[in-house]
C-alpha cells in the first residue's frame, strides 16, 4: 500500500474517532492505535518488527537462537524465563531503531546480520522480539506482552504439542487478537516429540481451532517446527514471503486502522457496507412533530387569542370612529387595563406559560424515540436519552414558542372609514349638543317653535325630531362601524391563527429533533470514514 493511501487511511480514521466521539463512544483504544500509526510511521528504519508470543516453555528462546543461528536469548526450564522483552536487530540498524525500541520498551538488543532461508541470501529487514511469557505467574509479564502487540508489525504465536489448546492462548489471546493483526503465524514447536502423523493431526487440530476464531479464509497459517533440532525451515520461508520491510509495514497499520473502524463502527450501530440509516424514519418524524404542534397549540389556545385579535381590532376602530364621546371612553377603557386584558392577543399569548406546560408535546417526541433507543447501539444510548430529555425538550420547546410569539404582529388592522366614520361621529356629537341646548333654551324661555306633523305621534317640535335624527344617525353611525370593525378582526383573527399555525409547525419541526441532528451526522461521519477506510486500507 502506498504511503499517502495509508496516511489517507489513518485521516480517515482520525473522522472516524471524532465521529464516535460525538456519540458518547469510548475512543481511548482507537486513539492510543492512531497515535502509535502515526509515530510508527515516523520512524526511520525500513525494519519490521516479528514478536514471538507465547507461554511458559513452548520454545520462543529456543526458536529465536535456531533462528539466529547463534545464542540471543536464554533458554530455561524455569517458569518465567523471558521477563523483559529481547531484541534481536538487523546489524548497523541499532542507532536508527533506538527510537522504534524504546517505544516498544525494549532494553534488551542483539544484532543480527540476517536470517538464513534454505541456504539462501540472508533477511536483514526483520527485527525478532521475543517477549515475556504469556501464562506467567508474574502479572507485569503479560502487560508488556498486551503493551507491545498493538505496536509490533508481524506476530508469531508459538506454542507446542502440549499446550496447543491453552486457554490462555486461545481465549485471552488469539480470540482477541487475531482478527486485529495483519500478518501472523502460529508456530506448532517441539514437534520432535511427535511421529509425523501425530504432528500433521495437531497442526490440522490447530488450524481448525483458529479458523473458528476468525473464520477459516482469515484464520492464520500454522507452521511446524523443531527448533531444538534446528528445522525451523517453514517459519523461515514465511518469513522470507514477506519480508519487504515498508510494504509488511504499511499493510500492518493498515490492518489495524481497519479492525479499529470496524469496531468504533459496531459500537456505534453503524455498518459500513450498508448505508446509514436515520436513527428515526421520516414518518414517525412527521407524526411526532404534528402531535407536538398540537399539544403546543392547545396550550396557546388559538380561540380565545382569536377573540383577542376580535377585540383588539374593534378597541382601535372605537378610538379613531366613534368622535369625542368614544375616544373618551376608549382612553378609560385602555388605562383601566381592561383593554390589556382582553383586547391584546400577543400580551395573551406570551402568557402562556400560566395557562399550562408543554408535557403533552413534549411527550409524543420521547414516544417517537422509545424504540430507535431500544434498537440502538449500547454505546450510544446515553447521548440518545439526552437528546430527547424532558426538561431539555420543554426548554427547547419553550424557547421556540416564545420567539414565534416574539415575531406575532401586534398591531390591529386599520381602516380609512374608520376616519370618516369618526369625521361624522364628531359631527352627530356637534349637532346632538345643539338639539339639547334648543331643547333646554324652549322649555325655559318657551318661545314659538314650529312643529312638524308626524304619523301616530302627530305634531312634534322640530328641536326633538331634530334630536332623534341625530341619535339615529349617531347609532346607525356606530353599528356600521362595528360591523366594519368585527369584519376586519374576524379576517385578521384568521390570519393570526394561520400565521401561528405555521410558525408553531416550523419551530417544533425545527426543534423537537434538533439534539439528534449532531448525532445522526457524527453517525453518517462514523459510517463514510469507515467505508472509506475499509475500500483504501483492506
Amino acid at each position: 500500500m502506498p504511503t499517502s493511501a495509508l496516511e489517507g487511511c489513518l485521516e480517515q480514521l482520525g473522522v472516524a474517532i471524532g465521529a464516535a466521539r460525538r456519540l458518547g463512544l469510548r475512543t481511548d483504544e482507537a486513539d492510543e492505535v492512531l497515535a502509535d500509526a502515526r509515530r510508527r510511521l515516523g520512524f526511520p528504519s525500513d525494519a519490521y518488527v516479528l514478536a514471538l508470543v507465547g507461554g511458559t516453555g513452548v520454545g520462543k528462546s529456543t526458536l529465536l537462537n535456531a533462528l539466529a543461528g547463534d545464542t540471543v536469548s536464554a533458554a530455561s526450564v524455569r517458569r518465567p524465563t523471558t521477563g523483559r522483552p529481547v531484541a534481536w536487530i538487523p546489524a548497523g540498524t541499532r542507532d536508527e531503531l533506538d527510537g522504534l525500541l524504546d517505544w516498544l520498551g525494549v532494553g534488551d538488543v542483539r544484532e543480527h546480520a540476517g536470517i538464513d532461508v534454505d541456504g539462501g541470501d540472508p533477511l536483514p529487514s526483520v527485527a525478532v522480539l521475543d517477549l515475556p511469557d504469556i501464562d506467567s505467574l508474574e502479572p507485569a509479564h503479560r502487560t508488556r506482552v498486551e503493551e507491545a502487540l498493538p505496536r509490533v508489525d508481524a506476530v508469531a504465536w508459538v506454542t507446542d504439542p502440549e499446550k496447543y489448546h491453552d486457554a490462555v492462548l486461545h481465549d485471552d489471546f488469539l480470540r482477541h487478537w487475531l482478527g486485529r493483526l495483519d500478518r501472523q503465524v502460529v508456530v506448532l514447536n517441539k514437534t520432535d516429540r511427535l511421529d509425523e502423523r501425530a504432528a500433521s493431526e495437531v497442526a490440522a487440530d490447530l488450524r481448525r481451532d483458529t479458523g473458528r476464531v476468525v473464520g477459516r479464509s482469515s484464520a492464520p497459517p500454522v507452521v511446524v517446527t523443531a527448533a531444538r533440532e534446528g528445522r525451523i525451515e517453514s517459519l523461515q520461508r514465511w518469513l522470507a514471503a514477506g519480508t519487504e520491510a515498508k510494504r509488511v509495514i504499511r499493510a500492518r497499520l493498515a490492518a489495524s486502522a481497519v479492525a479499529t473502524a470496524e469496531a468504533l463502527a459496531r459500537d456505534g450501530g453503524v455498518d459500513q457496507a450498508v448505508r446509514a440509516q436515520p436513527i428515526l424514519d421520516l414518518t414517525a418524524r412527521r407524526s411526532a412533530i404534528a402531535h407536538a404542534t398540537d399539544g403546543v397549540l392547545r396550550v396557546l389556545d388559538l380561540e380565545t387569542v382569536a377573540a383577542q385579535a376580535v377585540a383588539a381590532t374593534r378597541a382601535r376602530a372605537r378610538r379613531r370612529g366613534t368622535g369625542p364621546i368614544g375616544w373618551l371612553t376608549s382612553t378609560i377603557y385602555r388605562l383601566s387595563g381592561r383593554e390589556a386584558q382582553v383586547a391584546d392577543p400577543r400580551r395573551y399569548l406570551s402568557r402562556w406559560r400560566e395557562r399550562g406546560s408543554l408535557a403533552a408535546a413534549v411527550e409524543p417526541i420521547r414516544d417517537a424515540m422509545s424504540e430507535p433507543l431500544r434498537a440502538a447501539a449500547p454505546g450510544t444510548r446515553a447521548v440518545l436519552a439526552d437528546a430527547v430529555e424532558p426538561r431539555r425538550l420543554d426548554a427547547t420547546l419553550a424557547a421556540a414558542l416564545d420567539r414565534v410569539i416574539a415575531n406575532t404582529p401586534a398591531t390591529p388592522p386599520s381602516s380609512i372609514l374608520w376616519s370618516l366614520i369618526g369625521g361624522l361621529q364628531s359631527a352627530v356629537t356637534l349637532a346632538l349638543v345643539a338639539s339639547v341646548a334648543w331643547l333646554v333654551f324652549i322649555v325655559l324661555a318657551r318661545p314659538p317653535i314650529d312643529v312638524v306633523e308626524l304619523p301616530v305621534l302627530g305634531p312634534v317640535p322640530v328641536p326633538l325630531v331634530l334630536l332623534a335624527a341625530v341619535l339615529l344617525a349617531g347609532y346607525v353611525l356606530a353599528r356600521l362601524l362595528g360591523l366594519h370593525a368585527g369584519w376586519l378582526g374576524r379576517r385578521w383573527a384568521r390570519r393570526l391563527g394561520t400565521r401561528l399555525r405555521a410558525a408553531v409547525d416550523e419551530a417544533v419541526g425545527t426543534t423537537a429533533f434538533a439534539a439528534l441532528e449532531p448525532i445522526e451526522a457524527a453517525r453518517r461521519s462514523l459510517w463514510a470514514a469507515a467505508r472509506s477506510i475499509d475500500e483504501r486500507c483492506r
